[in-house]
C-alpha cells in the first residue's frame, strides 16, 4: 500500500478511512503546489492573494507579521517596489499532514542589480489556501544587498515610512 496507513480492527478487518484521508491531503498539497508555482512564475499582489486564506498569517525575516488579505496585498506591493521583477521557482517540496514545505528560489533585480535567495516556506493549508506561512531564510545577505545599493536602501526606507 502506497502513501497510506493501514488500520486493523480487533476482528482483523483492514480499514481504509485513513488511506482515503491521506490521499485527499496529498491531492490538496499537490494541487496547491502546482498553483503556487504557476503564480510565482508571473506574480502580482492580486494573483498571490488567490493562494491566501482571508485569515492568513505570514511570518518572515525582515518584515513584521502579516494578517489577512489586506495586509498580505500591502506586503506584496512593498516587496514588488523593492524587486519589481521578482519571480519564484520551486526547487523542491513535500508535505506531511496539512503542512506543505516548499523550497523556493527567488530571483529579481534589487537597486538595479540581480539578486537571488532561497527560502523554505512552511505552509499550513486550510481549504487549499495558505492559513499560516513561515518563511525560513538567512536575511543577512538580503539586508547587506539593500544596504549596499543606494536606490534599494532609499526605497526600502521609504516603504517603511509609508506603512
Amino acid at each position: 500500500m502506497t502513501g497510506g496507513v493501514r488500520e486493523t480492527s480487533a476482528s482483523g478487518a483492514v480499514g481504509t478511512e485513513s488511506v482515503g484521508t491521506e490521499a485527499a491531503v496529498a491531492a490538496e498539497a499537490e494541487g496547491f503546489v502546482r498553483r503556487f508555482g504557476e503564480v510565482w512564475a508571473a506574480p502580482s499582489p492580486e494573483r498571490l492573494n488567490t493562494l491566501v486564506h482571508p485569515d492568513a498569517v505570514f511570518v518572515q525575516p525582515i518584515e513584521r507579521e502579516v494578517h489577512g488579505h489586506a495586509e498580505a496585498a500591502a506586503f506584496w506591493r512593498r516587496l514588488f517596489r523593492l524587486v519589481p521583477d521578482l519571480r519564484g521557482e520551486i526547487v523542491s517540496w513535500g508535505h506531511r499532514g496539512g503542512v506543505v514545505y516548499i523550497e523556493l528560489r527567488m530571483t529579481g533585480t534589487l537597486g538595479g542589480r540581480p539578486i537571488e535567495w532561497t527560502t523554505l516556506d512552511r505552509i499550513h493549508l486550510d481549504a487549499g489556501k495558505v492559513r499560516h506561512r513561515t518563511a525560513n531564510f538567512d536575511p543577512l545577505p538580503l539586508i547587506a544587498a539593500i544596504a549596499l545599493r543606494p536606490r534599494a536602501l532609499a526605497l526600502f526606507l521609504w516603504t517603511r515610512v509609508r506603512r
